[in-house]
């Protein structure tokens, strides 16, 4: 059954195409309606840290990494490797349950004398206004010394369901993440729609396989 299911999926993509996520990166701190600081907690340290952003209370915003992290109690928000001078290179930010609109990050180089920086990948993984996932979205953009702001928004419906970011060179920490859009739960299809979505990919691989063949005559 799954390699008949591949098997349409490829038709699908290949006959029609894809339609990408409507994510918009823009470098630089551009806050939207309702953007909130995520609050991270003093102390904490794990492969999985939490904050909340201000105001939401009941939002937990998840940061995952291979890597041990600390929210290190300086004032500010922000995590770092949980060892002092050891460059943080990957990071992973989503809600504990959850989707949301935008995000604003800020890989910061200052003081860490192992820290190169250098390009970095942003990846967006989300769904459509119906909760089905899209392709994700990526984007590079290089980390120098200071401020590295970037803002990240959803359009056209989408919603976000992670951010990733994989920096081989390292920076210091990431700190004064922002967020906006929260909505408490994704559309997931139950059993039966499921089966209704099957017939429907194949309905629509028929219709562009029809189409292509008309087209080749």
């Amino acid at each position: 059954m799954f390699r008949h299911l591949r098997t349409l999926l490829v038709l699908v993509v290949a006959s029609c195409g894809i339609l990408n996520a409507s994510i918009i990166f823009t470098l630089g701190n551009h806050p939207q309606p309702g953007e909130a600081n995520i609050l991270l907690n003093s102390g904490g340290t794990g492969t999985m840290v939490t904050g909340t952003p201000n105001g939401f209370p009941s939002f937990a915003v998840n940061f995952t990494s291979t890597e041990t992290l600390a929210e290190p109690s300086s004032g500010q928000a922000r995590i770092t490797d949980d060892v002092i001078g050891v460059p943080l290179t990957n990071l992973m930010i989503a809600l504990a349950l959850g989707t949301y609109g935008d995000l604003i990050i800020n890989p910061f180089i200052g003081g860490c004398a192992t820290c190169a920086g250098g390009t970095a990948t942003i990846t967006v993984n989300s769904v459509d206004s119906g909760g089905n996932p899209e392709a994700p979205s990526t984007f590079t953009y290089t980390i120098d010394n200071g401020d590295n702001f970037l803002t990240i928004v959803a359009s056209g419906g989408e919603r976000i369901t992670s951010t990733s970011i994989d920096n081989p060179g390292g920076f210091d920490d990431l700190r004064q993440p922002r967020i906006s859009g929260l909505g408490l739960s994704t559309t997931v299809p139950e059993p039966g729609t499921s089966v209704l979505l099957l017939f429907g990919l194949a309905s629509v691989a028929a219709g562009c396989l029809r189409r292509s063949r008309a087209d080749r005559r």
